[in-house]
């Protein structure tokens, strides 16, 4: 009919009816597309309701102060022997060149019970329910330290000086084991995205503990050598600090075993430790950027071992500085290392752990090249100064020491913290235990061996600094240069499955069918 007619659109509205309707269809596909890409990274990320032992539930950080507790006094029983350790030995018959042996083995347990402990972790964490695994892990390892200081004390009775030697060995047991538990844990129980943040908060309550140990010692000098009697046992200002740390670590047991759940996430039992593949079958665990954490963080152990070990002897020798000079200058470190440790816990929020980690090694180059002594100017100094060649007072300068000696102690925090957060987030999901306990040994590797190479090349070179710190500059060199070369491997494992491969399949084609016909009534 004529009227009908009217109502038929021309050609050019039918064409551009169909690409409407064509490009709705492919707005829609696009929305739903994004809406599960954004589900699919939220699911991977966890970072909405993260599983914890199999229920779902908000995160909880209650554990946060039991660990801030136990790692403080785990650091503070190393400090704590220093102001009396060597009148200790000399009461009970022990001779002052048995000391370098008994504070070298400390080190060397503490290596130990890295991996020893960080094997148990893992054990405990596939065979026990719930979180019983972590739980029973941290209260073995406390009961160790509580044997050692048992040991310390005992000694003074018997007039033993290997029982001094094996109960350090044992307290260092203790320390490396309680640094692998809480760091493994910390990786198990937290999002990648907040590791670093705590792993710096947990590294500044070790700081606080070697700082404050010696305060927690020369306390105890008030006792006297006379000291006093507690049912039928006697207490001196020799083995008070062995005392005071076993009744410490027996109310640790006790308050971790009532305050501490041990829940992990389910991404943190999905994988052996020994298995080098991500628990989706991805892009498997980059071995190269587990081998860089690691030279990174032997290098600033290293540099920091030769640091405390030599600037004692240095500053009394050329600057003619007294004993009270030096433990205010340690003082001075200790507070610096506790500022730089928070500024790590707030810098993470703003960069990216790879820059906090490349600045760490130039911060660290820097350090080591000021404290470097240029042979020749020693030389020519030497040639004019005739009768005074045997004076090596003005082979570095006051300026020089001092900013090299707080350039290093900032690195040290800035590297050690960080580099574990990166270490964490490389391993990815499942149990962490023994990387962290490799991670760790590691770090008391240089502790053990580095005071002896940094006295060696001292005297070879005739107390100058050129051979120890130009040593330190090349390490740092060496590990800047691995760290910009390999920096995509210090890809978070998460971040680098997602990039191996695609999140979501993408969609099929699909012919244009025409408009939709609707139905008319």
């Amino acid at each position: 009919r004529p009227w009908r007619a009217s109502l038929v659109r021309p050609a050019p509205q039918r064409a551009a009816s169909r690409r409407f309707l064509l490009f709705a269809r492919e707005a829609r596909r696009y929305r739903r597309c994004r809406s599960r890409l954004c589900a699919r990274m939220a699911q991977a990320d966890g970072e909405k309701q993260p599983l914890l032992n199999g229920m779902k539930k908000e995160v909880s950080y209650s554990w946060l102060p039991v660990f801030f507790v136990n790692i403080f006094f785990a650091c503070v029983s190393f400090s704590i022997i220093m102001p009396s350790l060597a009148p200790y030995l000399e009461q009970i018959h022990g001779d002052l060149s048995f000391l370098p042996w008994v504070v070298a083995i400390y080190s060397v347990g503490e290596m130990i019970g890295s991996v020893a402990f960080g094997r148990m972790y893992n054990e405990l964490l596939e065979r026990l329910p719930g979180g019983q695994g972590p739980r029973v892990a941290m209260i073995s390892c406390i009961l160790v330290g509580a044997v050692g200081s048992a040991i310390y004390a005992a000694a003074d009775w018997c007039e033993s000086p290997w029982m001094v030697f094996w109960a350090r060995a044992i307290q260092g047991l203790w320390t490396g084991g309680q640094q692998t538990i809480e760091q493994a844990y910390l990786s198990a129980a937290v999002e990648p995205e907040r590791r670093t943040e705590l792993t710096a908060t947990l590294s500044t309550y070790v700081v606080l503990g070697f700082i404050m140990g010696p305060c927690f010692g020369a306390a105890f000098t008030a006792i006297g050598s006379d000291g006093f009697s507690v049912f039928g046992i006697d207490v001196d200002m020799y083995n008070a600090p062995g005392f005071f740390i076993l009744l410490v670590t027996l109310v640790m047991a006790l308050v971790t075993s009532l305050c501490f759940a041990g829940e992990v996430r389910n991404d943190a039992r999905s994988v052996s430790a020994d298995d080098m593949s991500s628990p989706t079958g991805g892009a498997k665990r980059s071995v190269i950027g587990l081998a860089v954490c690691l030279w990174i963080f032997f290098v600033h152990f290293y540099s920091f071992a030769v640091q405390e070990t030599i600037t004692t002897p240095l500053a009394m020798r050329i600057y003619d500085w007294t004993p009270l000079e030096v433990d205010l200058l340690f003082v001075g470190a200790g507070v610096l290392s506790l500022f730089s440790a928070l500024c790590v816990k707030f810098l993470t929020r703003q960069f990216e752990d790879q820059t906090l980690l490349l600045f760490s090694l130039v911060v660290g180059i820097a350090g080591s090249v000021l404290l470097i002594d240029i042979p020749s100017s020693w030389e020519e100094q030497a040639g004019d100064a005739g009768d005074a060649a045997d004076d090596p007072r003005t082979t570095l300068s006051l300026w020089r020491f001092l900013i090299g000696f707080a350039l290093i102690t900032i690195a040290f925090p800035f590297g050690r913290n960080v580099t574990l957060g990166v270490f964490s987030n490389v391993l990815g999901p499942g149990p962490q235990g023994v990387w962290m306990g490799i991670m760790l040994a590691v770090g008391a590797i240089p502790r053990t061996l580095g005071p002896f190479s940094a006295v060696w090349l001292l005297d070879v070179v005739d107390w100058q600094t050129y051979l120890d710190f130009g040593v330190s500059t090349v390490l740092f060199v060496s590990a800047l240069v691995v760290a910009v070369l390999f920096l995509k491997e210090l890809t978070p494992a998460s971040d680098a499955d997602r990039m191996a491969k695609p999140i979501l399949r993408p969609y099929p084609a699909r012919r244009y069918a025409g408009p939709v016909q609707s139905k008319q009534k």
